[in-house]
């Protein structure tokens, strides 16, 4: 893939674009892009009508967090993030769902992008034709496609903590996507403890302020929706959805799918997620001090994924630039290279979108492909899961975390402390100084 300066060959390149292409056309084979019921890759965008139904009960004064159930379902984040999706509300709706779709596209290209420049290859046509290719190939993932699929958010505020997180450590105001992010989607405050535990301590006081400062703002613009979310509406876990649907990918998600229709014990997930969450932050540190620190942020994002009570299959967006993590070992690595292909594969593999592919077969199979809605459908299809398979849809990703987790744990220490990331440039080529990961 590359020379000795980590160069992108115009070969390799193509080989990425063309494999990206067969990728996509695989997808479109599988399930087409318009597939009915608003099952098609861009047939569906439903999460962006929350969004704007949000946006617009600001507008007009109107409660956010309280019945009755506005359009699409509750909206499920902060205050401050119903104010970030007001320009959504403006737009036509159409105009809108082109916006996020192409924004969340560019997001995934540049996280793909930004992370192979930290690996250290020359920023180049080459590299930027190569990162077109690993993008349409990440679209096979469930994470990407169900981002893209209902026009989430996942993939931009990704891309902003990846380039964030990744400049130098004297770079002014770093840390800051963070606290913008938890203010958007909460799920993102978990950056803050790897910051603290990493002794990044400018970068934690940044996210600080800026998660502040999206809270007070709301307070000030909607302070009734502010109370009522930081008081009663944070706790509702039944506003997002129910935890036993198979694509919770979250360790609550595969308790809840193999105790139904029981409910397993709360101090039994809370003791699952301190451990889980324990040995992740433990993983992210030692990468980090190996100035690793692509390896460390990509950990701290699936720790998001994995603790909360409800994580959506479209949550792991994270797995896009852990792959790009293993084909960058799996070519730079002379010993083990069978391995790390392997490792490859495998979370490729179990990161794709098989489980929605088989629900999708399964709606078939029913007849609902005319159904009004691709809920009603999913839900007929997903009924038909036993349980243990349930189990095994939700912990595929769960597999991937701890997977990593553990192999960075056991493995030797590889270079020295470094609790920052480094501001040495790998090569000439590359232009913007860099941080460059010990990969």
């Amino acid at each position: 893939m590359q020379d000795r300066d980590r160069g992108v060959s115009a070969r390799w390149a193509a080989v990425a674009l063309l494999a990206g292409v067969a990728a996509l056309a695989i997808q479109a084979v599988v399930i087409p892009l318009r597939a009915s019921p608003q099952f098609g890759l861009l047939a569906n965008q439903g999460d962006l009508e929350i969004y704007r139904s949000g946006a617009l009960q600001v507008l007009h004064d109107a409660s956010l967090y309280v019945a009755p159930v506005p359009p699409g379902g509750w909206f499920t984040y902060p205050p401050f993030a119903a104010i970030v999706f007001v320009p959504l509300a403006l737009m036509p709706l159409v105009v809108a769902q082109l916006v996020v779709f192409v924004v969340s596209v560019v997001a995934l290209w540049a996280t793909l992008w930004r992370s192979c420049r930290v690996l250290g290859y020359r920023g180049d046509l080459n590299l930027a034709v190569a990162c077109i290719g690993f993008a349409l190939m990440a679209a096979e993932l469930e994470s990407v496609r169900g981002t893209l699929w209902q026009d989430q958010i996942n993939l931009i505020l990704m891309a902003m903590i990846v380039w964030d997180l990744t400049r130098s450590s004297t770079a002014r105001f770093r840390g800051w996507t963070v606290g913008l992010a938890t203010g958007v989607k909460l799920t993102a405050v978990v950056f803050l403890p790897y910051l603290i535990l990493t002794r990044q301590w400018r970068a934690a006081a940044s996210a600080t302020v800026m998660a502040a400062a999206t809270a007070i703002l709301a307070w000030f613009i909607i302070p009734a929706d502010s109370g009522e979310y930081w008081l009663h509406a944070v706790h509702d876990v039944d506003r997002i959805g129910p935890v036993t649907h198979p694509f919770n990918q979250s360790i609550n998600g595969v308790l809840a799918n193999l105790w139904a229709p029981s409910t397993p014990p709360t101090a039994l997930w809370l003791l699952l997620v301190a451990v889980a969450a324990a040995l992740g932050y433990g993983a992210a540190v030692k990468a980090q001090r190996a100035n690793q620190s692509l390896t460390a942020i990509v950990i701290v994002g699936l720790i998001a994924c994995m603790a909360p009570p409800l994580a959506w299959s479209h949550h792991w967006v994270w797995i896009a630039p852990l792959l790009i993590i293993l084909l960058h070992k799996t070519i730079r690595t002379h010993e083990h290279r069978a391995a790390w292909a392997a490792a490859t594969a495998a979370v490729f593999a179990a990161g794709s979108m098989w489980g929605v592919s088989w629900v999708y077969a399964e709606i078939e199979h029913l007849g609902l492909t005319a159904a009004p809605g691709y809920i009603p459908a999913m839900t007929a299809a997903v009924d038909q899961m036993p349980n243990w398979v349930r189990a095994i849809v939700c912990g595929a990703p769960l597999v991937i975390y701890f997977a990593v987790v553990t192999a960075i744990l056991i493995r030797k220490e590889q270079g020295g402390p470094d609790t920052a990331p480094s501001s040495r440039a790998p090569s000439p080529h590359l232009g913007e100084r860099l941080p460059v990961d010990r990969e």
